[in-house]
């Protein structure tokens, strides 16, 4: 085989090593320290003297469809072997997916002490990824192996658990609303508990010949933006929804009837845990758009005020593991295909998502997305990490600035702490305004408190929920205009006059709502978003709150109907430019479907109903009840912006 990418990327000043051809041996059993036995593929450059530093993919996916792909030749050509593997309970893999980050602990370690001790290894291994093969790497880093030398986990905020802040479970919940959307596809498309099954004395030439002809892969049962399986989300009750389309048994099936996140059986999962010290150098890398990006800077504040070394956070514009496809963008279509077909791979899934000197995702026009640090783009960023960590290269790669943002419509901002020291946290509260309702809209966003109290009333029926428009994950259209989705009734709209002087916002977003309801128990869901001189309204973030949870987590504690209470919505993350004539726009409502749950609101377990009550829900404003947002402002000369 021959391994070729574009051009003559490398700024560096590092020659890499020109090896343009690999050696693989496919399908290798590794076993774990329970015997558990692995699939596992090595690919090592043709003609380079070892021992090697190693790059390890572990991936829950297909990794027979197109690999090695764009980012493992990136890595062979310099001169690195590289491991993939199927983690546990997947495809050949022996051992049952039972949950998320199954194994990902001890497994991940024991592949390190495996390559480690082969002869062509120098000791030094490097992990990358997104999504689910970033994932796996943090509950593994928590073990801190001797031979994890660095990792690149790119939205990998589904493995954070019960860091300081965070209460999502891995991205399962929005203050205990679970994301329906979301999981309810993946478990059933991706890692079914159920499969089928090699016998377990198959020979490593009986698995290679198995890759060639059949595949293992389940077949799609929800594709989350298709209208025709959206309709399926509605079937009640929830825990159903995978048993009415007739899927395999899945991890969803449990977790669904769960009592939220404060449920102690979450403590069982493989999520990276508040007490664990992970020590591993670590690029942390995610979008602004990305489902986990929330989870992943809290991960990052923690290690932050642990004073965990060599960690580092970069925030673009993209959706959900847009930035791992740059390496792909730098080549046309046809130059990519070339690419893919000269390399014998067959899976054109890598070609690239979006021009990154003009980034545009679903409705949202980002700019120039291309990254702009210390090195001219993502994959000379890898490679020079890895080269420090694995391979001893002393390249000044640890002296970048350790937050690096980019921000639609500002350019790249560079500081050294999450969040950025020259932030300010400015509340607009919610006010009353007559004018409002001219524009079809309930209030106004004012940085002063309304003069007098007031109150805004709708009425949810879960059996005509507001639907979902973007958010989620995990397809570039994450970004939508959401006009159609304000103009219901059951949707309340708060905006600032259109902006004077320009307003660029970085860093988390927390929400206060003082509410009430005629119903027991509820949900209030708000979206904050940028409203364009048009009228477009392109959504930014989103966020929920499920108000039994108003005391905690770990308690159920129903509304008095009329009683007013406080809640906080505190896991939206924004970094964004308002220019002049844009508006701030913040929405409220009790439903986002199929992105969020339907709350029933009968106070039940809401998981094993099928019938629901109507409520009057109220959002309180001024006086007692000062609902507001308090946003990230940032000056407008930041210092150590980029040029």
């Amino acid at each position: 085989m021959t391994a070729s990418l574009t051009g003559e990327p490398w700024t560096d000043g590092l020659p890499p090593a020109r090896f343009e051809r690999w050696t693989s041996e496919l399908e290798l059993f590794v076993t774990m320290r329970d015997g558990v036995r692995l699939s596992t593929d090595v690919y090592r450059p043709e003609g380079a003297e070892g021992p090697l530093p190693t790059v390890l993919v572990r991936t829950p996916y297909d990794k027979s469809r197109g690999t090695p792909g764009l980012m493992e030749q990136l890595f062979l050509r310099r001169g690195y072997a590289v491991v993939v593997q199927s983690e546990r309970g997947r495809y050949f893999s022996e051992g049952r997916y039972a949950h998320y980050l199954e194994g990902a602990r001890h497994d991940g370690c024991d592949t390190v002490d495996w390559i480690a001790g082969q002869p062509w290894s120098n000791g030094k291994v490097g992990t990358i990824g997104c999504s689910s093969t970033a994932e796996h790497q943090l509950p593994m880093a928590a073990e801190n192996h001797p031979g994890h030398a660095a990792m690149i986990p790119m939205a990998s905020g589904a493995a954070v658990g019960d860091v300081p802040r965070n209460d999502t479970r891995g991205a399962i919940y929005r203050g205990g609303i679970p994301l329906l959307q979301l999981w309810a596809a993946w478990y059933p498309n991706s890692v079914p508990a159920e499969r089928l099954q090699l016998p377990a004395d198959s020979t490593q030439e009986q698995r290679i010949r198995l890759r060639n002809t059949y595949s293992l892969a389940a077949k799609p049962q929800l594709r989350p933006r298709n209208p025709a399986d959206v309709a399926k989300y509605l079937h009640l009750p929830t825990r159903d929804i995978l048993r009415e389309i007739g899927g395999a048994l899945t991890a969803f099936d449990d977790f669904i009837t769960w009592n939220g996140p404060g449920d102690p059986r979450w403590q069982e999962v493989g999520l990276l845990r508040g007490e664990d010290r992970p020590r591993v150098p670590s690029l942390h890398i995610n979008t602004w758009h990305d489902i986990g990006v929330g989870e992943q800077v809290r991960l990052f504040e923690h290690l932050q005020e642990l004073g965990t070394p060599d960690q580092y956070l970069i925030l673009a514009p993209g959706s959900h593991c847009m930035l791992s496809t740059e390496l792909a963008s730098q080549l046309s279509p046809a130059e990519l295909k070339q690419r893919l077909a000269e390399s014998g791979a067959t899976d054109l899934s890598a070609l690239p998502e979006a021009d990154f000197k003009h980034l545009k995702y679903g409705d949202f026009q980002a700019g120039d997305g291309r990254y702009r640090g210390v090195d001219q783009g993502y994959a000379q960023l890898w490679l020079r990490w890895f080269d420090k960590w694995l391979a001893g290269a002393e390249n000044g790669v640890t002296d970048m600035p350790r937050v690096q943002l980019c921000i639609p419509g500002r350019g790249w901002i560079f500081g050294d702490r999450w969040p950025l020291p020259e932030v300010s946290l400015t509340p607009y509260y919610l006010s009353p305004d007559p004018e409002s309702r001219l524009r079809l809209e309930n209030g106004v966003l004012s940085p002063t408190p309304p003069p007098a109290a007031g109150s805004q009333t709708y009425v949810y029926d879960p059996g005509n929920p507001a639907p979902s428009l973007g958010g989620g994950c995990c397809d570039a259209a994450v970004a939508q205009d959401q006009r159609a989705f304000e103009a219901r009734r059951d949707v309340l709209v708060f905006s600032t006059p259109p902006l004077t002087e320009p307003v660029t916002l970085a860093g988390p977003v927390e929400v206060v709502l003082h509410v009430s309801s005629t119903a027991v128990d509820t949900d209030f869901i708000v979206k904050l978003t940028d409203v364009h001189p048009d009228g477009r309204s392109i959504n930014l973030n989103d966020d929920g709150f499920r108000l039994r949870y108003r005391d905690g987590f770990d308690k159920k504690l129903l509304m008095e109907p009329g009683a007013v209470c406080r809640i906080a919505l505190p896991n939206m993350v924004v970094g964004h430019h308002f220019p002049p004539g844009h508006r701030i726009r913040l929405d409220i409502s009790s439903s986002c479907f199929p992105l969020y749950e339907r709350n029933l609101n009968t106070g039940g377990n809401n998981h094993d109903e099928a019938e629901w009550v109507v409520a009057e829900n109220t959002v309180h404003l001024g006086g007692d009840h000062p609902s507001h947002v308090v946003l990230p402002v940032l000056p407008a000369e930041p210092q150590g912006r980029a040029q």
